[in-house]
């Protein structure tokens, strides 16, 4: 009768565990909810809860519409599928597959193509600067440990930022806004992109090593709206980042790594490189390090459509001019100095 009754237990437990519908995506909690490893018995081994404002991998629902996700807990013990009520939080799909299959999910705009943003800011960094006032990210440990060489002689992309100035967070639930305002990056859904982008975004983007990637899209690249979503809007970033490094600009810069320049003269050779008056609508941020000024960041304003044969020269032209910024800074070193 023993056997009889574990056996029966034990079928139990395999049905609540294969009974369910896939679902994509994370689960995001917003309190501490029982998280069993059998829904019906009510089983928790470990007495594990769910953590408020932590995401999990999606696994399931019990059924349509149903009561009960399953989630991905990696280090609940005996069973890391665990059911939890759906009152418990949030289910959200990553934002960029979501765009490029054009499935909406709970809580989640899906961007439209009518509406890409036309009105944007390229934020292209000095990284080796950057890194002297944040030595202990884990990009800037590799790049003064000299293992980021290609960051010393080449712009690197801190993100494009539709405008105006405050547009952010396009359709993202409140609980995925409040994990990225918090820094806890690594609570955010995987960016969307394909396997050719992700492995440019890794050169380009030095700050994916802290997950800078999903922070952007999050943040910012839910309001650009393009049709392929985070796969567009990177290929996007990437393309108008080559178009600068491939241009005198960035040649200048590293010709000069170690020396103070002018800001005026890198507007000059926007106007060289993308037509007279581009140099007019880059903006120059520089940082202070001791006694040294530090040009950290170019932001370059933009305006129409951007696709992968669209001139910089054209959307630079046809934007706004802006401010200079700083007037004078010290091209940086890789390295502490």
């Amino acid at each position: 009768m023993r056997s009889l009754f574990l056996a029966i237990v034990t079928a139990t437990l395999a049905f609540t565990a294969t009974a369910q519908e896939p679902l994509p995506g994370f689960f995001i909690a917003l309190e501490a909810c029982q998280a069993f490893q059998s829904k019906n018995l009510m089983t928790n081994p470990g007495d594990v809860l769910t953590r408020a404002m932590q995401a999990y991998p999606m696994i399931g629902v019990n059924e349509p519409n149903g009561e009960f996700y399953l989630i991905s807990m990696a280090t609940a013990p005996v069973a890391t599928a665990r059911w939890v009520h759906v009152s418990c939080g949030l289910h959200v799909v990553d934002l960029g597959a979501a765009a490029s299959k054009g499935d909406a999910a709970p809580g989640v705009v899906t961007p439209t193509a009518s509406a890409e943003s036309v009105d944007n800011v390229l934020a292209i960094s000095w990284q080796p600067a950057f890194c002297e006032t944040r030595p202990d990210k884990a990009e800037c440990r590799s790049l003064n440990a000299g293992d980021l060489p290609i960051t010393q002689t080449r712009f690197s992309i801190h993100g494009l930022w539709p405008q105006p100035h405050g547009d952010a967070y396009c359709g993202v639930p409140e609980a995925l806004r409040q994990l990225d305002e918090a820094g806890r990056w690594s609570d955010l859904p995987l960016v969307g992109v394909d396997a050719e982008t992700r492995l440019a975004l890794d050169v380009a983007m030095p700050g994916t090593a802290s997950l800078l990637e999903r922070h952007e899209w999050i943040k910012h690249g839910t309001c650009y709206r393009a049709r392929g979503g985070a796969d567009e809007y990177y290929d996007d970033t990437l393309h108008l980042l080559s178009a600068i490094n491939e241009s005198p600009v960035a040649e200048f810069m590293a010709n000069n790594v170690g020396r103070q320049i002018a800001t005026a003269d890198l507007r000059t050779l926007f106007d060289d490189a993308f037509g007279q008056g581009a140099g007019k609508r880059v903006q120059f941020h520089c940082t202070g390090d001791g006694g040294r000024m530090l040009i950290q960041e170019l932001r370059v304003s933009l305006h129409g459509r951007i696709e992968p044969d669209t001139d910089l020269g054209d959307l630079l032209l046809a934007a706004d001019p802006v401010p200079p910024g700083c007037g004078w800074g010290v091209v940086d070193s890789a390295g502490l100095q």
